[in-house]
C-alpha cells in the first residue's frame, strides 16, 4: 500500500493508468460472471451485477486505505443546493438525450418498463465508475496538481479523459469506431461536469444521482426500445453536453478555494495512511 501511495503522490498519471487498468479488469471479470449467470436479459445479468458489487467493495476499501473517503466526498451527503443543481442538470441532460437520440421531446419514450435488475445494474455501474474516476483518479490528480484553479481544472480534464477512454471499449462489442468516438466525446463532457460537481459540493452522491439518472434515461430511450441512433445523433448529444460542462468549470472557478503548497502537504500528512 505504501508503494501505491507514493505513486499516487509523485506520479498521479501513472496511478490513474493503473486504476483504469484495474477497472477494465473488473469489467472483464464481471462480464465473465454475467455469462456464467446470465439471467433473462443482456442488461441486469445477476452475475454481472454481483461482479460489480464485489468490485465496488474492493474499490471502496482501496479508497479507505488511501485515506480519501472524506476528500472524495463519500462521508457527507452533500448540501441541499448541490442536490438541486444536480436535479436541474439531470433534467437538462435527459431532455438533451431525448432530443438528440430520438428527435423529439415526447415523454412517451419513458413509458418503457424498467426491470428491477436493470435498475440495480445501472445504479451499481454508475456508483462504481464514480469511485474510480471521481474518487480515486480525480483525488490523486487534485492532490498532486490542485493547489491552484489551473491545477484543479487540469485535474478535472485529465480525469474526464480517462473516463471517456474506457467508453472506447464499446468498439470491441461490434459498434462502428466513429460512433464509439462520438459517444466518448459525450462521456468526456459529462466527466468534466461530474468532476466539477464533486469538487464544488465535496460530496460524491449528487454526481452519482446525475450519472445514474442519465444512464437510466439512456436505457429508457434506446436500450429498452432497441433503437439505434444515427451517428449524427451522438454528435449532437456531445455538443449539447458542452454548456453544462462549461457551467461546471465556471462554478468551480467561482467557488473553488485554492490552497498553498504548504497546506496541500499538510493535508496529505494528515491522511490516515
Amino acid at each position: 500500500m505504501k508503494r501505491i501511495e507514493q505513486i499516487s503522490a509523485t506520479h498521479p498519471a501513472t496511478f490513474s493508468f493503473m486504476i483504469t487498468f484495474l477497472f477494465i479488469s473488473m469489467l472483464i471479470i464481471s462480464a465473465i460472471l454475467g455469462n456464467l449467470w446470465p439471467g433473462d436479459a443482456i442488461y441486469g445479468q445477476p452475475g454481472s451485477i454481483l461482479g460489480r458489487i464485489i468490485s465496488t467493495i474492493i474499490l471502496l476499501l482501496l479508497l479507505s486505505r488511501l485515506g480519501w473517503m472524506q476528500p472524495a466526498g463519500f462521508t457527507t451527503p452533500g448540501r441541499f443546493g448541490m442536490w438541486m443543481i444536480s436535479l436541474l442538470l439531470l433534467a437538462y441532460a435527459a431532455a438533451a438525450s431525448m432530443y438528440a437520440l430520438v428527435g423529439s421531446l415526447n415523454l412517451r419514450f419513458f413509458d418503457t418498463a424498467l426491470p428491477a435488475l436493470v435498475t440495480l445494474f445501472i445504479l451499481v455501474a454508475a456508483f462504481m465508475e464514480e469511485i474510480v474516476f471521481r474518487g480515486l483518479i480525480l483525488q490523486a490528480l487534485v492532490h498532486a496538481w490542485g493547489s491552484t484553479r489551473v491545477g484543479v481544472t487540469k485535474s478535472i480534464l485529465v480525469s474526464a479523459l480517462f473516463f471517456c477512454s474506457v467508453h472506447l471499449l464499446d468498439f470491441l462489442s461490434g459498434r462502428l469506431l466513429y460512433v464509439v468516438l462520438l459517444q466518448s466525446l459525450e462521456a468526456f463532457f459529462l466527466g468534466i461536469l461530474l468532476g466539477a460537481l464533486v469538487l464544488i459540493g465535496r460530496s460524491i452522491y449528487p454526481a452519482v444521482l446525475l450519472h445514474s439518472g442519465l444512464n437510466l434515461s439512456a436505457y429508457l430511450l434506446i436500450g429498452g426500445n432497441g433503437l439505434e441512433p444515427a451517428s449524427s445523433s451522438w454528435l449532437l448529444l456531445g455538443l449539447l453536453m458542452i454548456p453544462p460542462a462549461a457551467l461546471g468549470i465556471y462554478l468551480l472557478h467561482a467557488r473553488y478555494q485554492p490552497v498553498t503548497d504548504k497546506q496541500m502537504t499538510n493535508d496529505l500528512h494528515r491522511l490516515p495512511y
